[in-house]
């Protein structure tokens, strides 16, 4: 920031005595603020940016998809189920059968998606580190959210035990390190197809609609959330369908995608990866 004075202007002025003189006109001092470069967001902002999400889920991607080929080979589809299952057989489909085009086109949508912030490609390590923390404690706070489904539905007869994994229908037959491989894949490819890619379709196709914008996104948090939820059920094997693993889904989904929205993709995948881990591996239920 600098400031400069104006050269000095004169005026012709006309005392009480009906006397003429020059004098100096006083002139304010003018301020000119030089353009800065706009501070870096703090943590709570840095969080819902592409890149701090990449540096966050490129690892669980490699973790996953590098586990899939060492324990199965050529023949990694057989543990591949849910969400991964699905768009790689989609891709199939369109003539698409690399193994690794599925994780480089969720890296192309999230560099496309930075590409359209130029100025927001640094950030610091500390934020990862956070959003590590973040998913943990948020993964801890849905396994209490389970616990108060699971009183609410404590009255009601139920068949089995109750069914507190998020994985979309899960191959109880695997061992335990095949599990939690499963469980990377999981947390990453169910919120890319149900947070990163139906939130914003159904959120964008409600605003065409000319839904007023508050409703659109509850709508499309709902929505996604609803079909989550029935995934569980779908497919081959399906889950049978119990309320009590509806809801809860249902509910869980309605939490994951407002993280998404609030604290982005990165921490979604990390809370949902870290829930299915803590419950599904580790065999913590709160």
């Amino acid at each position: 920031m600098n400031t400069s004075r104006s050269q000095p202007d004169y005026r012709l002025t006309r005392s009480r005595d009906g006397e003429e003189r020059w004098s100096e006109r006083r002139s304010k001092r003018r301020l000119y603020i030089e353009p800065m470069e706009p501070a870096p967001p703090g943590y709570w902002g840095s969080t819902r940016r592409p890149l701090p999400s990449l540096a966050l889920v490129g690892p669980i991607v490699l973790a996953y998809e590098g586990g899939v080929a060492w324990l199965a080979g050529v023949s990694s589809n057989t543990i591949r189920t849910g969400a991964d299952a699905w768009m790689r057989r989609s891709l199939a489909e369109l003539g698409l059968t690399d193994h690794w085009f599925l994780p480089l086109a969720l890296l192309m949508i999230l560099l496309g998606w930075q590409a359209v912030r130029p100025k927001e490609w640094r950030f610091s390590p500390t934020i990862v580190a956070g959003m590590l923390i973040e998913s943990l404690v948020l993964a801890v706070c849905l396994v209490g959210v389970s616990r108060l489904v699971d009183l609410g539905f404590s009255y009601l007869e139920r068949s089995g035990p109750t069914l507190r994994l998020l994985q979309v229908a899960p191959d109880a037959g695997r061992k335990e390190l095949a599990q939690l491989i499963g469980f990377l894949g999981a947390g990453v490819y169910e919120e890319a197809l149900f947070r990163l890619l139906l939130v914003p379709i159904f959120f964008y196709a409600l605003r065409i609609l000319q839904t007023p914008q508050v409703l659109a996104c509850a709508l499309a948090v709902t929505g996604s959330a609803l079909l989550f939820s029935l995934a569980h059920h779908a497919g081959n094997p399906g889950e049978s369908f119990t309320w009590f693993a509806f809801v809860f889904r249902w509910m869980a989904g309605v939490f994951f995608a407002w993280v998404f929205i609030l604290r982005g993709f990165g921490i979604a995948v990390g809370a949902h990866t870290a829930y299915d881990i803590l419950v599904g591996w580790v065999g913590w239920h709160g």
